[in-house]
Order: structure tokens, then sequence, then C-alpha cells
């Protein structure tokens, strides 16, 4: 489900802003084929790949990936496109946030396993770095820790959404 909603919402944010494949997979030097095939569904991004495509075009990665619809329309939540800035998440950045998400809710890898609908050694691999996660996991593991996949990815400072969601 995710995927599918990343996949149309990449492809929706690319003609808003009136780039063409060639462009994005140029600016991003990433093959044009790989952003054709994200848009199709074909295949995902890494996580890598993902924050310097949200980062790229502005958006949240939690909007681009359908965990949260956020307030007003979608031009309000975007950020304006500029020359890609090059950011990149640092390795060690997903392990330890997956761990300090984990201990805020004071619970062990086997209920945060089962609540994000993993087995316990694919959390414990994500905490420590050899795994990274698919869209699908992505989305339940921030709407489990009530976190943003942005936080988690290392594009914002802000953990929770209720900092930017209307209530």
């Amino acid at each position: 489900m995710y995927s599918e909603v990343f996949s149309s919402r990449l492809k929706e944010v690319r003609k808003s802003h009136g780039f063409t494949l060639r462009e994005v997979a140029a600016e991003l030097n990433i093959n044009f084929q790989n952003i054709s095939r994200y848009e199709t569904s074909i295949t995902e991004p890494d996580i890598e790949t993902l924050a310097q495509l949200s980062d790229f075009y502005g958006a949240s990665i939690d909007w681009l990936i359908g965990v949260r619809t956020l307030p007003g329309k979608r031009e309000d939540f975007l950020r304006p496109v500029s020359k890609w800035n090059g950011i990149k998440i640092r390795s060690t950045g997903f392990p330890r946030k997956m761990k300090l998400a984990r201990a805020a809710l004071n619970i062990s890898q086997a209920k945060a396993a089962k609540g994000i609908e993993i087995p316990r050694s694919t959390l414990t691999k994500y905490e420590l770095g050899q795994l990274q996660p698919n869209i699908e996991v992505l989305a339940r593991t921030v709407l489990f820790y009530n976190i943003t996949a942005d936080w988690l990815l290392g594009l914002s400072e802000l953990p929770s959404p209720l900092l930017f969601e209307v209530s």
C-alpha cells in the first residue's frame, strides 16, 4: 500500500515542479531508469536515495510514503525546490534513532518488532545498521513509534508528527 502511494506521489511532485525523469536523474546522479522504476512501483529506493529525493523536491518523507496527511494545500508543506544541497544521512543516524525511538517508549525489541510486524531479528539488524527497511516497513515503523520518517532518516530535528499536524 505505502509503496504505491510513494510511487504516485513521487511522480506527482516531479511533474508539479516541471522536471523530466532525466533532469532529476542528472541532478541527483541517479540513473533515470531507476527514477522511472520508483515512479512505477517496480522497485524502491534505499533510505539514502529516499532522503535525497525528499530533500531535492522539498517534500516530507512522511507525505511521500503516505503515512501523514499534512494540513493545508500541498504547496504549504513542500519546501521550494532549489539546487539540491547533496544532503546525506549518516550511516550511524538511522540505527541510533531506531534505538532512541524504542527507548522513548521503554519497550523491548520483541514488543517493538511485533508492533512493526517484523521479526525481532530484523529489528536487531536495523538497530545495528546491518539492514535498511523498505518503504512498507519504514511506514509501519513511523506509525508505530509516532515519529516522523524525516527525523528517523536525518532530514528533520522534529521527531514527533504532533509538532506539525493540526489537532
